[in-house]
């Protein structure tokens, strides 16, 4: 047992101290649990102000999935996604996400609650192509909670060069009320850096088994290479 909660103390320092180097954009902060038959119905929508490196202008990303727990480890979802035209901008499909989550550990069971994500993304737009392997590790302090994602991507397409990228994603988050619970995040990339707050929390519905939740966050610039700010805004259906 100490042993697996030293392997990943070290996949934690040692993907802290690379994400600064490489990495994508703000991304959702993925927590390593199943819930055994549970339903999700999600929509997630970012909004980038002005990129410093390629001069767009603002971006808006929506994903709209749909997600099933396909046993009591495993959690399957598949997302449409899409972008608004820099020309007209109108909001088009421009792609399809499959994403399946792993729960590793029993919550408790260890010094870290472990998990594991993999993502494929396809652009038919673009036509360009993405897999992603995030490791899950969140640790409870109280009322406080820490959530890890440390990631790696390869990326290949027609409008992509073919290279391997690494990520991290950071959350401390307090439990205030399930209903109110606000964070402080870091989301580190190749081409992104990213920090600020954010508040989530879940709604009970009068329906049994059914709940709303939401997630708001608001992230600025490490550097002057990063967006000048991005806004995340995340809700999700369970039933």
């Amino acid at each position: 047992m100490r042993s697996i909660n030293n392997i990943g103390l070290l996949i934690l320092f040692v993907w802290a101290s690379h994400a600064s180097a490489d990495g994508i954009a703000v991304s959702k902060i993925y927590h390593p649990y199943v819930n055994p038959m549970e339903w999700e119905l999600e929509s997630r929508t970012f909004f980038r102000e002005k990129d410093s490196i390629t001069g767009e202008s603002n971006d808006i990303l929506q994903s709209l999935g749909l997600g099933h727990a396909i046993s009591d480890r495993v959690f399957a979802e598949v997302y449409l996604r899409a972008s608004d035209d820099p020309v007209t901008d109108d909001i088009e499909w421009v792609g399809i996400e499959f994403e399946a989550l792993v729960q590793l550990s029993e919550q408790g069971e260890y010094l870290a609650d472990y998990g594991l994500l993999v993502e494929y993304e396809r652009d038919w737009e673009l036509n360009n192509n993405e897999i992603v392997v995030k490791g899950l590790m969140e640790r409870e302090f109280g009322r406080l909670s820490v959530t890890l994602n440390p990631g790696i991507a390869y990326e290949w397409g027609e409008n992509r060069q073919d290279e391997f990228e690494t990520k991290l994603s950071a959350m401390l988050r307090y439990r205030y009320h399930p209903r109110f619970e606000p964070s402080f995040e870091v989301h580190l990339g190749q081409v992104s850096k990213m920090a600020g707050p954010s508040v989530g929390g879940r709604i009970r519905l009068p329906a049994p088994g059914t709940s709303l939740s939401y997630d708001f966050g608001t992230f600025f610039p490490l550097d002057q290479e990063s967006s000048e700010y991005t806004v995340r805004l995340q809700i999700e259906y369970e039933f």
